[in-house]
């Protein structure tokens, strides 16, 4: 049941989202869908999207026949969350680069990959990606770090 109302909430939040979107302007007349066009586009697609998940979430309802079934949490989901408090809390101190490793390391081994070499050498090519595209390519401001690190990052991004 709590499938049916998430989904039913972000059908909601959806349909405001879609309503506010045709208060964005557009000085150009020229321009036949104009800037709104592509937040419509996005969110007419994530509603049918949603519709069908929702519709597949009551089918599947209807079809347990036990109505109630019980929380699967393990020690993965918790892992998770412990991993996401940890970035974000290192995330000043010891660089947006750095704790995406520790991040990337450790979701590499909640997810059950054995081989550490292989895992920390994805990790820090998946954390220098990210710095990269965020903080070059599209200017993003990433956290630096604090002393040495703080050096450090600027030459990297």
């Amino acid at each position: 049941m709590g499938e049916v109302i998430f989904h039913v909430v972000l059908i909601l939040v959806m349909g405001i989202f879609f309503k506010e979107s045709f208060t964005i302007t557009s000085g150009r007349s020229a321009d036949s869908i104009g800037p709104a066009g592509f937040p419509q586009f996005i969110i007419v697609i994530i509603l049918v999207l949603l519709i069908v998940s929702l519709f597949n979430a009551i089918r599947k309802m209807k079809s347990n026949s036990e109505g109630i079934s019980p929380l699967n949490l393990n020690i993965a989901y918790f892992g998770l969350l412990f991993s996401i408090i940890i970035f974000i809390l290192l995330n000043e101190v010891i660089s947006f680069t750095l704790s995406s490793i520790i991040f990337c390391f450790s979701l590499f081994f909640l997810l059950g990959q054995k081989k550490y070499i292989k895992m920390t050498v994805n990790s820090i090519i998946v954390a220098i990606i990210f710095t990269l595209v965020f903080g070059k390519i599209l200017t993003v401001p990433l956290p630096r770090g604090v002393g040495f690190i703080k050096e450090m990052s600027y030459y990297l991004y």
